[in-house]
């Protein structure tokens, strides 16, 4: 049920606790009327009212003995005067409410050799307590005695947080400043039971969910993680936060709502809904330094107290919450089963101006800004603009109209392309744009693309044999020298001769020219399709030496000439790359003498160079490689084999173990032998590469019968050859008397057969075997 039909009548109120200082940590009692709030200069009780806070108790006073600074404070679920206290020297002590004076301070333990973050009581054991230090240990202490009951080594720096699980007794979890979270056993001290990495950096703190056995946990890398601790630990929900998580709080009643609080830079508290993990669900912004402490007032979920290093306790009441969600930028994007990309976005507008202008500088000023509109009218007035996007679909594969490609079932699908798709005989290229339409043909617009991405990077010349895996481009060969300068849009011709002068300095005839001497060059094929715009044109090594002028110098980055808006490119091209030329040359032995006290005379317009630096080429094998493992992870290993083998000698570039491979060969043959499909089945094992798939079809295809002459059983290894009456008499058919050759079909009982046609013919007649007269049962 939404939060604003549940909301009681309640109001956010605050109160100034300390001067001299803030706290570093508030709790509640068991009845939720009173907190305990405790710092290096504070360690005070307040009783929680309707209208505010009222100070109940003080016990440190004017004391200024090191165990009363506290960096975390717990209190007893089971005895409201039970108070424990983690201090900065490494003292846990705990505290007596009912006492009075000194003696408020019923034991102290100083056990831990360095400071103590974090304490708290067990959630049925009155008597038990555990601390988590910095020196990296945590401590079990029972009040009936004066020392600890055990220790437990985390084997970190610095143990943060710790918290008994709700769920299951004994078991209390604890993180730590190398990222791991730990599960401990309270009666096992030797050992954890659990210990897995969380986080990348430092984890602050954790909580249990009240009701579902999940941890959440916030770290300084800036996320909360939800983990699943039922069996072995399982991530669950991460929450993008934007500041270094100091504290988390999950909310009651209210199963995916947790609340956070940051280290540093952000001073507000946010409820998060873990299924909406980038933008809180709703903030509280009253705190004008950063959050130290929160807490939710018992069962009720709308009611959160926080404490700042501002020095001030607050009680908000959740109606008055900020929703971020409500103020954030409305828009949207989607994309269509038919390639098509829709985008909206909510356009403001404006109530218009009060006619009239004020002579006073302060009505001029504010005569300048918008208007202030009430919410009620901005909404009234506001609107959204939707914008859709057609995709060529020779790019995407998918097709733009319905009535082009009908729905298919899964299983029609799988036999079409199971008989239509080629995987050998052909170029690649030819393999691809063949098995790209029979992929479209049957709804499989992945597919289609995944086709079209192969014969644009596999089709070219540039991986052809023999292969060369280049592992760094040291010392690669330039592969630049064979490309031509890019076609930018379909009209940019028009647009170039309208200008007079193309984007390299040259003449349209030049222009021409160069596109004329480089177009048997072309690595993506000559088929005459003009290709989409770009942001760049792709120059090759002789281009870079012979055409780059002063002009367009500062334009030049590694080959690449930007062709944006003048300002963004002179922003992102290299100021100096007359520094990397001559890095690239071979450096000569040059005596002071030799060099000229000033520039020549003469400033050459064109920039000659002897050696451009190679340009590197994205290589697509990481990039195919995972793509087809995400086609078998959905289920469609038909693609991703039929791929791989149609790859040919080019699938060694591919990361893909082979028994990944292997396993894909025996899910496909298995699939096809389902379908009874036989022939093609037989094609893919034949294609394998892999000797344990080859020889799949010598695995129990061997049929036994007897010679159709002495009616023994036939144990030659010869064909249709009788070792015992020597005969082959059995491989020649019984109704035209020519040996078989292909196809043979036999009867089970009297041992005779021959060519299926000519026994399909004979058997729509007859009944009997047209040798021995057997009653012969043909289907």
């Amino acid at each position: 049920m939404p939060d604003s039909l549940e909301e009681k009548d309640t109001s956010t109120i605050s109160l100034r606790i300390c001067v001299e200082g803030h706290a570093n940590a508030l709790v509640l009692n068991k009845d939720n009327n009173q907190v305990a709030l405790a710092g290096r200069s504070l360690l005070k009780v307040y009783a929680i009212n309707s209208n505010g806070f009222t100070e109940s108790c003080n016990m440190r006073g004017k004391n200024q003995n090191l165990s009363y600074s506290a960096n975390d404070v717990a209190w007893s679920t089971l005895d409201s005067n039970l108070l424990a206290t983690a201090a900065t020297n490494g003292v846990v002590s705990v505290w007596d409410l009912s006492k009075f004076g000194r003696q408020k301070q019923l034991l102290v333990y100083n056990e831990h050799e360095r400071t103590a973050n974090t304490v708290t009581f067990h959630s049925s054991e009155p008597n038990i307590l555990i601390s988590g230090s910095q020196d990296g240990t945590i401590k079990c202490f029972d009040i009936r005695s004066d020392k600890s009951v055990n220790t437990y080594f985390c084997n970190s720096e610095s143990v943060r947080d710790v918290k008994f699980s709700p769920h299951t007794q004994n078991i209390f979890s604890a993180v730590s400043e190398n990222g791991t979270v730990q599960l401990w056993d309270m009666r096992k001290w030797d050992k954890c039971m659990v210990q897995f990495t969380a986080h990348y950096g430092p984890v602050y703190t954790c909580d249990w969910h009240p009701t579902r056995n999940w941890l959440a946990t916030g770290s300084r890398d800036k996320q909360i993680k939800v983990w699943n601790m039922d069996g072995r630990p399982g991530l669950e929900h991460t929450i993008h936060t934007i500041a270094v998580v100091g504290r988390v709080k999950w909310r009651p009643e209210r199963t995916y709502h947790i609340a956070s609080c940051a280290l540093v830079v952000d001073y507000s508290v946010h409820v998060w809904d873990i299924r909406r993990p980038y933008i809180p669900f709703a903030s509280f912004n009253e705190h004008t330094n950063v959050t130290t402490g929160i807490a939710w007032q018992g069962s009720d979920s709308h009611c959160l107290l926080s404490i700042s290093k501002d020095s001030t306790i607050y009680k908000h009441a959740f109606k008055d919450a900020t929703r971020p969600a409500m103020k954030a930028n409305a828009q949207g994007a989607s994309l269509g089963r038919f390639g098509d990309i829709s985008f909206v976005n909510k356009i403001k507008e404006y109530a218009p101006k009060a006619s009239g202008a004020s002579n006073t500088k302060s009505s001029s000023f504010i005569s300048r800004r918008k208007p202030n509109v009430a919410g009620s009218i901005q909404f009234h007035l506001d609107h959204s603009k939707m914008y859709k996007i057609m995709v060529n679909e020779t790019f995407s594969g998918y097709p733009l109209s319905e009535s082009v490609s009908r729905p298919t079932q899964e299983h029609e699908s799988f036999i079409g392309c199971a008989r239509e798709l080629i995987i050998s005989g052909k170029k690649l290229s030819e393999l691809c744009e063949h098995n790209a339409e029979v992929s479209k043909k049957y709804g499989k617009h992945n597919a289609t693309t995944l086709w079209n991405f192969i014969k644009l990077f596999y089709g070219s010349n540039h991986f052809e044999p023999p292969f060369e895996h280049r592992s760094s481009f040291s010392n690669q060969k330039n592969p630049m020298n064979s490309r031509r300068a890019t076609q930018v849009a379909s009209d940019w011709p028009q647009q170039r001769s309208e200008l007079g002068q193309d984007l390299n300095g040259n003449t349209p005839e030049t222009a021409h020219e160069i596109d004329v001497a480089n177009v048997d060059d072309d690595p993506l094929g000559g088929s005459g399709v003009e290709h989409p715009p770009t942001s760049s044109v792709i120059l090759s090594e002789t281009q870079i030496i012979s055409e780059i002028t002063f002009d367009n110098f500062e334009l030049l980055r590694n080959g690449f000439i930007f062709v944006g808006p003048t300002e963004c490119a002179k922003a992102l091209a290299f100021p100096a790359l007359h520094h990397d030329v001559q890095a690239a040359r071979p450096q000569l032995d040059l005596k002071a003498s030799d060099h000229e006290k000033s520039p020549p005379p003469h400033v050459p317009t064109v920039l000659k160079v002897s050696h451009a630096p190679p340009i590197p080429m994205w290589e697509p094998h990481k990039f195919v490689s995972d793509a087809l493992m995400l086609m078998n992870d959905v289920g469609d290993v038909q693609t991703a084999l039929t791929v791989l083998i149609a790859l040919g000698e080019a699938r060694k570039l591919l990361p893909i173990e082979d028994t990944l491979v292997e396993h894909w060969f025996y899910t496909y043959v298995d699939q096809l032998h389902r379908y009874e499909l036989w022939n093609e089945a037989c094609e893919v094992i034949n294609r394998s590469w892999l000797r344990s798939v080859q020889q799949i079809n010598q695995h129990s295809t061997a049929m036994h019968t007897n010679c159709g002459e002495c009616g023994r059983p036939m144990g030659g290894k010869v064909g249709w050859y009788c070792d015992k009456c020597k005969s082959m008499q059995s491989a020649k058919c019984c109704v035209c008397g020519l040996i078989v050759r292909g196809l043979y079909a036999w009867c089970q009982g009297c041992s005779h057969g021959g060519h299926i046609e000519h026994l399909q013919k004979y058997f729509a007649k007859h009944s009997k075997c047209p040798k021995c007269g057997h009653m012969c049962s043909y289907s």
